[in-house]
């Protein structure tokens, strides 16, 4: 590796003259810095950035952790992130838990022995224990889409019960009443939050929820296929459901057609999110959609606000999602 040292040898000048010129500093002459890049270049140098964090008190990085990336709403949350942290000169470390547990605690230790200069984290779920890791800690960080549980923190998320019951409040005005419903993990509180409410909404219109149509799941294609199979395959199966995700409700969408139902003659399905799939001329899915993009973009910048030092307050956004009506939900079959 091509260390400071090799460039002043070349170059003629001392180590810290070297290093001087590749920080700009004022005190060496322009001559002396464009034959210092100029050879630094021609070997192939590469800052230590880690040293160079050390010394300046900041890494310029923040790290983005995600529970699936391959999902493209926290795709569409990483993009508003990458786009306000450019703007700030920031770069990004990208980190996908797949769903993991401990691969989430590993990643955020690594980000915080890395020295990035804050944290968002869209994989938040009940007694996660990376709250222990960071509440409490100098790190800056802020939660985005989920929250934790009794935890007092920074966060920017939608409003689960308002676009729940735009979802079942849809099905139920077409007529439905036999609604199921598919949920992510029991952990997760936007599951939960997502789950409670379609049960409230059902009530309010003196429906009662069959348990039998009422599971937890991941939130995947694959588990909303399964567990849309195993609804659908009952003696008595809903004419709707409601899925948690988009994700969830491809699958649904999967287990229909394997199944030989028409959607939506024989079934309805609303999804949440809005992901870029949902609009897809073959798939056309009804769905509620999340500002995904832009909660990426009001994090990042309260997170690098905080970080300069202007002192802000916790950010508690909350922020409206509303219903996208397309081509998988109507009037139930007589």
């Amino acid at each position: 590796m091509v260390t400071i040292k090799d460039i002043a040898r070349e170059v003629g000048v001392s180590p810290s003259t070297v290093s001087r010129a590749l920080s700009n500093s004022p005190l060496i002459s322009q001559a002396t810095k464009e034959r210092v890049h100029t050879v630094a270049k021609q070997l192939g140098y590469e800052r230590n950035e880690l040293a160079r964090a050390l010394v300046k008190g900041s890494s310029e990085a923040i790290g983005l952790v995600v529970p699936d990336i391959t999902n493209p709403f926290f795709a569409d949350i990483a993009r508003g992130v990458g786009e306000v942290a450019h703007a700030f000169g920031y770069g990004v470390i990208l980190c996908n838990t797949a769903e993991s547990l401990e691969r989430g605690l590993n990643y955020i230790r690594l980000l915080r022995r890395k020295r990035v200069d804050g944290l968002i984290i869209t994989n938040a779920i009940r007694n996660d224990p990376v709250a222990k890791q960071l509440v409490g800690s100098k790190t800056p960080f802020i939660l985005v889409s989920q929250l934790w549980e009794g935890i007092e923190t920074p966060y920017v998320t939608g409003d689960d019960h308002y676009g729940a019951r735009q979802a079942v409040e849809h099905l139920i005005a077409l007529g439905h009443k036999r609604i199921g419903f598919i949920g992510g993990p029991a952990a997760v509180q936007s599951s939960n939050d997502r789950m409670q409410t379609y049960r409230n909404v059902l009530q309010k219109h003196g429906i009662t929820p069959q348990e039998e149509w009422i599971r937890y799941a991941d939130f995947t294609q694959r588990a909303g296929r399964e567990a849309g199979r195993r609804m659908l395959s009952l003696t008595v199966r809903p004419t709707a459901i409601f899925a948690a995700n988009d994700v969830i409700a491809l699958g649904v969408l999967e287990a229909a057609e394997d199944l030989g139902l028409s959607v939506p003659k024989d079934l309805s399905i609303v999804g949440y999110d809005d992901i870029s799939y949902a609009s897809l001329p073959r798939i056309q899915l009804t769905t509620v959609a999340q500002p995904a993009f832009e909660m990426g973009k009001i994090a990042t910048d309260w997170l690098i606000s905080t970080i300069s030092g202007q002192g802000r307050d916790f950010l508690h956004r909350v922020l409206k999602p509303h219903l996208v009506v397309r081509c998988t939900t109507s009037k139930p079959s007589p």
